[in-house]
């Protein structure tokens, strides 16, 4: 039976992972493309070259490095001629037509402490409290209402204050895996190595069944002082795009899978069009400077905008957006976003919050047609 069964996991996953989904890109990408979408958005660790190798005429990918020394290909991408043109994106529709999902950060609420991601400091003489994941949560509600005015077709990954998205409760997962508590394992640690894992893969299945145009995962940023939190004159703006594939990252036939993807698809392109705009609103309305500086397993696009192979740029299927905006403990903004004079959802939350909501909507709606231009055509 034991032995049933791995046979059925094994074809599942063959079959969640076809790479004969790419032969329609057959002939159609060239070397010159190929290989510098690879060096400029998708390899910062040499050793993934373990996994691939350009050839003159066809990209080909190797399950092991065991199999590139031996030349057994896991799937040949033939290149088309050198003077094919680069694919444009295609993204024609109005946004009264788009399919746009969002993906709220973190839990927040009851799980902020568990996951370590809040803010509690003292400040000019007052207590300042709040969490990233209730910050998340609701700047993706006011997002949603201001792009459903419109006629966007908007999806949540979760639809609640204090809430992620694995189906099973945490607690309840946990009295099932004695293997991590009984070594002595903090519950954060558990909660943020192992858990959230589960609950972010649940996220990007759940996206991807939608089927979105694009997605935007929206995340608040903080500044860690070694063990603590403290306030810091530091605020700026980045986003995270698709790439940056780093040691050991193609493998699982998963990764490579997603790899060949990025490479044939124009997800890639997509998402650094939109996080280019992004970060250009971010400066303007939240008077915020993007972050610029060399990033630790990442591969800098310029002006903010980073490639990182996190778990849901690399998952999820479209243009993808990972905004990390604003430093909740810079200075300023431990006052602003700790502010209730503003109501979302009957919650009352920040004007930061509203502002941040607010760049994401111009920012998106510049991706599409006006909807009036879609419905004249």
């Amino acid at each position: 039976m034991k032995w049933v069964l791995l046979l059925l996991v094994a074809s599942v996953n063959c079959f969640c992972y076809d790479f004969t989904e790419f032969d329609s890109f057959q002939g159609r990408l060239s070397k010159e493309y190929v290989t510098h979408k690879i060096s400029h958005y998708l390899q910062y660790s040499k050793e993934i070259e373990n996994y691939f190798e350009i050839q003159e005429d066809s990209l080909l990918i190797f399950a092991s490095p065991k199999d590139k020394k031996e030349g057994d290909y896991e799937y040949r991408l033939a290149f088309g001629d050198k003077n094919l043109p680069p694919p444009q994106i295609n993204l024609v529709k109005p946004i009264n037509s788009a399919r746009i999902a969002i993906d709220p950060g973190h839990f927040g609420g009851k799980w902020a402490r568990l996951e370590e991601r809040y803010i509690d400091v003292e400040h000019e003489g007052r207590s300042v409290s709040f969490d990233e994941g209730t910050l998340s949560f609701l700047t993706a509600m006011h997002l949603k209402k201001r792009l459903e005015e419109q006629g966007a077709l908007v999806f949540l990954t979760r639809t609640k204050v204090g809430e992620g998205v694995y189906p099973e409760n945490f607690f309840d997962w946990l009295k099932k895996h004695p293997e991590y508590w009984e070594k002595g394992v903090a519950l954060s640690a558990i909660f943020r190595r192992h858990y959230n894992r589960l609950d972010l893969r649940e996220r990007a299945r759940l996206i991807n069944e939608y089927q979105p145009d694009l997605t935007i995962a929206i995340h608040y940023n903080a500044i860690d002082c070694e063990e603590t939190i403290e306030p810091t004159k530091d605020n700026f703006n980045l986003i995270f795009i698709p790439g940056a594939f780093c040691n050991n990252e193609l493998a699982s036939v998963e990764d490579r899978f997603h790899f060949l993807r990025l490479i044939c698809t124009q997800d890639l392109e997509g998402s650094s069009h939109l996080a280019r705009t992004l970060v250009d609103v971010f400066s303007k309305h939240l008077k915020v400077s993007p972050f610029t500086a060399p990033m630790q397993n990442s591969l800098s696009e310029g002006g903010g905008v980073f490639s990182r192979n996190l778990c849901i740029t690399r998952l999820i299927k479209g243009p993808i957006c990972y905004g990390e905006t604003l430093i909740q403990n810079n200075e300023n903004e431990l006052i602003n976003l700790s502010q209730n004079d503003e109501v979302v959802d009957g919650i009352p939350c920040s004007h930061r919050v509203i502002d941040v909501a607010n760049a994401y909507y111009e920012a998106i709606s510049s991706f599409f047609k006006p909807s009036s231009e879609g419905e004249k055509q």
